[in-house]
């Protein structure tokens, strides 16, 4: 019989390499282990929680009975899609349609407009919106949140009392329940991110657990996981940051693949990589294209914000006259005469007489500012009638002073406008020939249309952008706004050069025809739909103007200052978001002190070594997950240049109320001396200590949302000295 061969010490430190990095790699032995509870225990303790969740969530739901902050737009976007008018927002429309959806199915036309914060929805006894159903599906959507955190920390092994305090953080923060309590579309956002981490732990802990994937459960999570990714996205782009959490899990549960034999083949790998490529990548995409298509088909009517989009995409909406302000959009001609009109400012193009031959910014469209539209050319062969059309050349006339626009030859980079006589020269005629410029390049060759095509006026001759300038000198008069042009490229695109026509002063009756005769065209969906992102990306990048309430972000974690949402000088109320300072430094602490312990592992000190190896699973798994997810949803805002508030860090927040949990679950029950044997007593003791903690906590977390809880109801009204005690940090309320 052959001596058996003993091992090396380098075999045995390899075998050890091989089992710390087979250990590292995998949470099999985390998810294989039974729960710790009673699953009656952890179904009582659910309910609790979500009750008391939906409790705080529905009272008074329908004070203030007046529009309250950003129900003035997303209420109103409702009415549109009630309406099927056409608007422009900058988020995708999952959530608005579900709001409009809720006004649907309760027989509601959407004739109430959310015009101003303050706007009653009470006048006379008659209730002129479904504002009280509209927030209350939003607070029991709100509500079903919470059995959400607490199924995912109880798939993640933890304690029912654990899963508990998770929900708790979440059921009783002041900022989650006051956003969750009006028509906003936090609400179908949070849910969607809470069920797209859900449906992830579930795929993921199948995909460690089973001995063989592609099974029916397996594919319903990883399709559920997908859909709900994409209704985040679908909701407000900050789903992006949630589809950046879920892919980091994803590619490091393909790593794992490649480091285990779970796959033994090439083939196996590129199976499982085809199917997370189709169902958390094309599928998500599909859905969120599905949602703009349903979008596109109810808004099919024109309205009041076509203005952002192209004339084509215009051209695919039907009219109707109670849905457009400005009915008067006549086809421009040539030889017609025009007063154009500024789109920024809105003062008109014209000639000042006194002070000579300047063209200025007119304040009024009085005779000084009419032109005629003349062809680029004496000899072009133009019949009059014939359609003035964008990227065409022309001339224009003033009619008053029968002077032609001219651009006035000068060596600085910003020149001035003239008004000039029949040119003598080439060079002078060429400049008195000006392009108009489609802001679109989609637009081009589109007919002229007043108050609805905008255009930019060039000179190809001195390569001059027309545009208004607010700088005194002496073209201005009365410090106005004074007409000049400018050769610099990279000023072409600036809106400050945006102009369209507003009147046709001479135009036949013939020709004012019926505006529902125009034909709608048939705009691709691709087309519409890529047009409108673009437009979407750029408005929402210029929200970067001044906002009483606008907050940094490294404020957001401790909760420094709030959002103003509402008051009331009559009453002395007021509604104002703010989150449970105590949940929220508590957190706080917990990530800090999380990130200091991965810190201390990343640089060697292995602090997490002295763990046992089942928490130490805990602290490079699941932990690890929430942590990123968490810095996924929070660090990009500091990118952002646009507008920011308090309610931005909401879905940071909520998975920091899982973090926060399962990491003091961690701590109190990990330490040097534990051992990996788990005995009943040892079971018990345990949960004994993990509910005198968290019942300490959930102590001073209730205390401070009652302390705050009148700011998020408007109710009781406070005493001037009730107010400022609660001007914690940088707070700021009214009637102190």
């Amino acid at each position: 019989m052959a001596a058996m061969k003993h091992p090396t010490t380098r075999e045995k430190v390899a075998d050890s390499s091989d089992h710390e990095t087979d250990f590292k790699l995998n949470s099999e032995n985390l998810f294989k282990r039974q729960l710790p509870d009673s699953l009656q225990r952890y179904r009582s303790y659910c309910i609790i929680i979500t009750l008391l969740g939906l409790i705080v969530r529905v009272i008074r739901i329908s004070y203030p009975d007046q529009v309250v902050f950003d129900e003035v737009h997303f209420g109103k976007f409702a009415s549109y899609y009630l309406e099927r008018r056409f608007f422009f927002d900058i988020h995708p429309p999952l959530a608005k349609m579900y709001i409009a959806f809720i006004g649907y199915i309760i027989g509601y036309d959407g004739s109430f407009k959310f015009d101003y914060v303050g706007q009653p929805y009470v006048q006379n006894g008659e209730v002129l919106a479904p504002f009280v159903s509209y927030r209350l599906v939003n607070a029991i959507l709100g509500t079903c949140i919470i059995p959400l955190v607490f199924e995912s920390l109880k798939h993640l092994g933890c304690y029912a009392s654990t899963c508990a305090f998770g929900a708790l953080l979440f059921a009783l923060d002041n900022a989650q329940v006051g956003q969750t309590r009006f028509i906003f579309l936090d609400t179908i956002l949070l849910l969607s991110i809470m069920a797209t981490l859900y449906s992830c732990i579930r795929f993921y802990k199948l995909q460690v657990v089973c001995t063989s994937s592609f099974t029916k459960e397996w594919y319903f999570w990883l399709v559920q996981t997908g859909f709900w990714l994409s209704c985040s996205m679908s909701c407000k782009y900050i789903g992006v940051m949630t589809y950046l959490s879920v892919g980091l899990l994803i590619i490091y549960n393909l790593y794992q693949l490649c480091m285990s034999r779970r796959c033994p083949s090439l083939r196996m790998f590129l199976r499982h990589f085809i199917q997370r490529l189709n169902y958390l990548v094309l599928l998500p995409f599909v859905v969120y294209l599905f949602w703009f298509w349903v979008h596109f088909k109810i808004l099919k009517y024109g309205g009041d914000d076509n203005e952002f989009m192209s004339e084509t995409f215009q051209d695919s909406l039907q009219f109707r006259s109670e849905y457009l302000g400005k009915i008067d959009q006549f086809q421009v001609n040539i030889y017609d005469n025009i007063t154009i009109k500024h789109d920024v400012t809105s003062v008109f193009l014209g000639e000042n007489s006194d002070i000579g031959l300047v063209v200025s910014a007119n304040i009024s469209s009085d005779v000084n500012a009419v032109w005629e539209v003349l062809p680029a050319f004496v000899d072009d062969n133009i019949d009059i009638g014939e359609e003035l059309t964008l990227n065409e050349a022309v001339r224009l006339r003033n009619v008053e002073s029968g002077k032609y626009l001219s651009y006035s030859n000068d060596e600085n980079s910003h020149d001035y406008l003239m008004v000039a006589d029949i040119p003598h020269t080439f060079d002078e005629y060429d400049y008195t020939v000006f392009q108009l410029l489609p802001v679109r390049e989609i637009d081009a060759f589109h007919n002229v249309d007043t108050h609805r095509t905008v255009f930019k006026i060039f000179n190809e001759k001195a390569g001059a952008m027309i545009f208004v300038s607010s700088e005194n000198s002496t073209t201005s008069v009365l410090n106005r706004e004074s007409i000049r042009a400018t050769r610099d490229p990279s000023e072409y695109c600036f809106a400050g050069n945006d102009w369209h026509v507003d009147t046709i002063t001479n135009i036949d009756e013939s020709r004012k025809q019926d505006i529902f005769d125009r034909e709608v065209i048939d705009y691709p969906f691709f087309s519409k739909w890529s047009e409108l992102q673009h437009a979407m990306f750029m408005y929402n990048n210029d929200l970067s103007s001044e906002h009483a309430f606008a907050s940094h972000p490294s404020s957001w974690p401790l909760s420094l200052s709030g959002v103003l949402y509402w008051t009331n000088a009559e009453k002395r109320d007021q509604i104002y978001l703010i989150g449970n300072i105590i949940t929220w430094w508590f957190q706080s602490f917990s990530l800090l002190a999380y990130a200091l312990l991965i810190l201390c592992d990343f640089v060697g000190v292995k602090l997490s070594n002295r763990l046992v190896p089942r928490y130490q699973e805990v602290v490079h798994g699941p932990l690890l997950f929430l942590f990123l997810a968490w810095g996924c949803h929070y660090f990009p805002f500091f990118l952002m240049e646009r507008q920011k508030f308090l309610h931005h860090y909401l879905p940071a927040q909520m998975i920091a109320c899982l973090f926060t949990a399962l990491f003091w679950q961690t701590v109190i029950c990990a330490s040097e001396q534990n051992t990996q044997e788990e005995t009943t007593e040892k079971c018990e003791e345990t949960r004994g200590r993990l509910l005198w903690f968290y019942m300490f906590i959930s102590v001073l977390v209730v205390s401070c949302f009652v302390f705050f809880a009148p700011l998020i109801y408007g109710w009781p009204i406070l005493e001037p000295e009730q107010v400022r005690q609660r001007e914690w940090f940088n707070i700021e309320l009214n009637f102190t």
